[in-house]
């Protein structure tokens, strides 16, 4: 009892600038101010655990000598070093160990050194080498001369590195840093090396910057050597709890031979995106505590051509390009009874070197009255009315008001078997045209204008469900419709197009008609019947089928009949379709069909697109095939590839092949991709060339990597 005792009296006097040193060991030796232990002894100071074969502690110098075995733990286990002899300074704060060996639990990599010494959180490590391995035989290994670990930061600075691959030695730098935790800071990204027939040698080097905590930013400069450079900026920020957004602004200079041999349209490339959203704008903004929702929504983008989306990030096969680029700005306020919104969109078409006669929305303004039920809910109704405004630099423009309001009566019969509705809709539109004709137009082609119309719907529908056991259900839905057109009411630009403007009418009256957006009225029935079945409460198939029959003189009497199946075959193939017949046509009109599989191992899909319309008479016709495959060998190979293939144009648009290994401490892969991207060029406007790429993906983990790819262009 005396031992146990002593050890109680030497751990409680111990202190060290106010913290307590506690040694526990199961005998302790004292010899006046230096206290030894030689069985099993472990030292405890702050968040520090030390443990050896033998452990001295000098109360005077508050000094630590351990000896043989040492383990050093420090913040509940994250932190773990290995050594023969460590000596540590309470006082001054300073470390000595040699051989020197510490395991880092954020990010699973390891430093081995002959010896490190260390003041506060500053380490610095003599020659030795690193790894994210395991450290008996590491995949991959790093040697240098020297490096230093700041703990608080958790930044690992090394010298003089020479990246090892099994024994080979792959690349050389003199410098070079990485985090050992996933704390925003500032840095250098993973850089992206390109090697290209057209563009030369590309390198893009990404530079993070991240001064605050509600606000980042990411600048990519890249050259292409026998192409141009420029940069891509990135800024990222949240300004309240409830809103945030991001910037980006980017410029590409075109080398004047390149923009020559490819015949650009222009030799600089430019373009910025917004976005922002904020959830609760009126209270933060207008100090408004109103009940309700409000919020706003904001998507911009503007570019001078096609190859700002083009040249957004060196992979070029990840780049989103489309011919049309959609802006908007969209504010609401919604409460219990209404909704009230407003909406901007723009609207720029790069296949086009112009657009100041696109037609933009700036703004529409809506309200909605949200559904009301009267009579035990028998009686419905709801109410919509929006006011437009259509502008555009060069050519008439127009203001729109449209209203819609349904009033619907519904009731159930024979013991809720049967559902009966009729719904009387009335829809009123007004417009009004201001602004500048085009050359040889007449201002009489545009007079104000409005329009009513009355229409009666009525409907029967059911739901039935049968249980065929425990498990199994079945679910059919059918429903008839019939529409009949009511009064209709014309006056000016309604009445002077009424007849040459309508969507099935061939004689196409021009430009006058790009505002008159209403059908001609016809009666039309719809039969329609959904189908679902469900095991064990998950559904499995689901089939929805309808036709359409038209009552008048101008669209055919069959409308097209269309059905959607969405089929789990299994729990690892899937089955979707989606087919249109056009009974006067005698064909197939569209026709969607996606099977895939997924079992773990094998995962795969298998589509194609099919579509034979008319439009004004003329057919329009599309046929596309897209499959892709992916093979897990094992947990660390995986072979993959994709395709997709315009049948109608014999054209491949898309190819990929390739395989990734990966480990816990290392990612290689090979890919080569075929890719069809578009260019806007001086005498055809819309053009595309087309790239092979051979990508290099190298990932050093937890360090980061890089890929390298190769690009071959034809025109």
């Amino acid at each position: 009892m005396s031992k146990y005792l002593f050890v109680s009296l030497v751990t409680a006097t111990l202190l060290c600038a106010g913290d307590r040193v506690e040694l526990v060991a199961t005998q302790v030796d004292a010899n006046g101010s230096i206290i030894n232990s030689t069985t099993y002894p472990t030292i405890i100071y702050q968040d520090q655990i030390l443990s050896a074969q033998k452990l001295s502690y000098d109360n005077n110098s508050s000094i630590i000598e351990a000896t043989g075995s040492v383990n050093a733990f420090k913040g509940s286990g994250q932190y773990h070093a290995l050594s023969e002899y460590s000596r540590i300074n309470l006082k001054e704060d300073t470390r000595y160990s040699k051989p020197y060996y510490a395991f880092d639990a954020n990010s699973s990599a390891w430093i081995s050194t002959s010896e490190a010494m260390g003041c506060q959180s500053k380490i610095d490590l003599s020659s030795g080498m690193l790894s994210g391995c395991d450290s008996v035989d590491p995949l991959w290994k790093i040697h240098f001369t020297s490096a230093d670990y700041d703990t608080n930061n958790m930044w690992v600075n090394v010298y003089n590195a020479t990246l090892y691959i099994d024994d080979v030695p792959v690349v050389y730098s003199p410098y070079f840093g990485y985090p050992t935790d996933h704390t925003r800071r500032s840095g250098l990204l993973i850089p992206s090396f390109a090697l290209s027939n057209s563009e030369g040698i590309s390198y893009e080097q990404p530079i993070y910057w991240a001064p605050t905590n509600w606000f980042d930013a990411e600048f990519r400069p890249q050259i292409r050597t026998s192409r141009g450079g420029g940069m891509y900026s990135d800024f990222r920020f949240v300004d309240s709890p409830t809103s945030g957004g991001s910037i980006r602004f980017g410029y590409f200079q075109e080398q004047s031979d390149y923009a020559q041999k490819y015949d650009l349209a222009h030799d600089k490339h430019y373009g910025f995106d917004l976005n922002y959203h904020h959830d609760d704008i009126l209270k933060n903004w207008f100090g408004i505590d109103a009940v309700g929702e409000s919020g706003l929504y904001l998507s911009g983008s503007w570019m001078n051509d096609v190859d700002y989306l083009n040249l957004l990030q060196s992979d070029e096969t990840k780049n989103v390009t489309t011919n049309q680029i959609l802006s908007r700005i969209n504010g609401y306020y919604s409460s219990e009874n209404n909704y009230f919104g407003t909406y901007f969109k723009h609207y720029q078409y790069l296949d086009q070197t112009d657009n100041a006669q696109t037609i933009q929305t700036l703004p529409s303004l809506q309200y909605h009255r949200y559904l009301e039920t009267f009579f035990n809910n028998h009686l419905l109704a709801n109410g919509d009315i929006t006011a437009t405004n259509f502008y555009r630099p060069d050519g008439k423009r127009a203001v729109q008001t449209d209203m819609n309001v349904p009033v619907k009566l519904q009731t159930a019969l024979f013991d809720d078997y049967v559902d009966l509705s009729y719904t009387a809709n009335t829809t009123a539109h007004a417009i009004s045209f201001y602004g500048n004709t085009r050359t040889g137009e007449n201002e009489n082609l545009y007079p104000s204008g409005y329009y009513t119309q009355l229409d009666h719907i009525f409907s029967v529908g059911s739901m039935l469900v049968k249980n065929y056991d425990e498990n199994m259900t079945h679910v059919i839905a059918p429903n008839i419709s019939y529409s009949k057109s009511g009064a209709r009411d014309y006056h000016g630009y309604y009445d002077k197009y009424h007849g040459q403007c309508d969507a099935t009418n061939s004689n196409y009256a021009g430009y006058p008609c790009e505002f008159y957006g209403l059908n001609e009225p016809t009666d039309f029935l719809s039969l329609g019947v959904n189908n679902y079945w469900y095991d064990h409460q998950k559904q499995w198939l689901v089939d929805r089928l309808s036709q359409t029959f038209s009552y008048d003189d101008i669209r055919s009497y069959y409308g097209e009949l269309q059905n959607e199946l969405e089929w789990e075959i299994s729990s690892a193939i899937s089955y979707y379709n989606q087919t249109a017949y056009n009974h006067d046509r005698d064909r197939v009109t569209k026709e969607q069909n996606t099977i895939r599989y997924n079992d773990g191992v094998v995962k795969g899909s298998l589509g194609h697109y099919y579509t034979d319309t008319l439009l004004n008479s003329y057919p329009q016709y599309a046929s596309y095939w897209n499959a892709d495959l992916e093979y897990k060998y094992n947990r660390h190979y995986k072979i993959f590839g994709l395709v997709a293939y315009d049948y109608h144009e014999d054209v491949l648009k898309h190819s990929e092949i390739g395989f990734l290994y990966t480990q816990r401490c290392f990612d290689f892969g090979l890919r080569y991709v075929q890719n069809r991207r578009p260019i806007l060029t001086n005498i055809s406007g819309s053009d595309s060339v087309n790239d092979s790429y051979v990508f290099i993906t190298l990932i050093l983990k937890p360090i980061g990597g890089s890929e390298f790819n190769y690009k071959l262009t034809r025109n």
